[in-house]
């Protein structure tokens, strides 16, 4: 398993989601980077790497949601129940994680980069299509 580095073909052409979606994975590569890391302090850094990515993903679902809902997006709630399903697939691994292993925790890692990515290259991409026009 490897560190995941943003790619610009992930760009969806809106800069402030662009943003936040560099944002979120650079919070998943804190994971990997702890994970992977020092051994130095590693409980206290994995609980400070864990509470910034459930954070940031709340903060970005809920924006990425207005923004889909300011822009007459008529499949928001469809996309919002993708995006409850990762927050609370995130929460049970969380517990999980509080007794378990460096290596459970770079698992974590792919699921959480993997799901990002892909949900940003398939479902972020028809929304995107939708709003983009109405941003000229």
């Amino acid at each position: 398993m490897k560190r995941i580095e943003w790619d610009d073909s992930y760009l969806l052409g809106i800069t402030e989601i662009d943003n936040q979606h560099k944002k979120l994975l650079a919070v998943a590569n804190d994971l990997y980077d702890t994970a992977s890391g020092s051994t130095d302090r590693y409980v206290l850094k994995m609980s400070k790497v864990l509470k910034s990515l459930t954070d940031y993903t709340v903060y970005h679902f809920s924006e990425e949601e207005k923004f889909m809902t300011k822009y007459g997006y008529p499949s928001v709630s469809v996309h919002k129940v993708e995006h409850d399903s990762f927050v609370n697939e995130v929460n049970q691994q969380i517990q999980k994680l509080s007794s378990g292993s460096r290596e459970d925790a770079l698992l974590f890692y792919d699921f959480v980069a993997n799901w990002v990515l892909t949900h940003i290259a398939k479902e972020d991409r028809i929304w995107a299509a939708f709003v983009k026009p109405k941003l000229a």
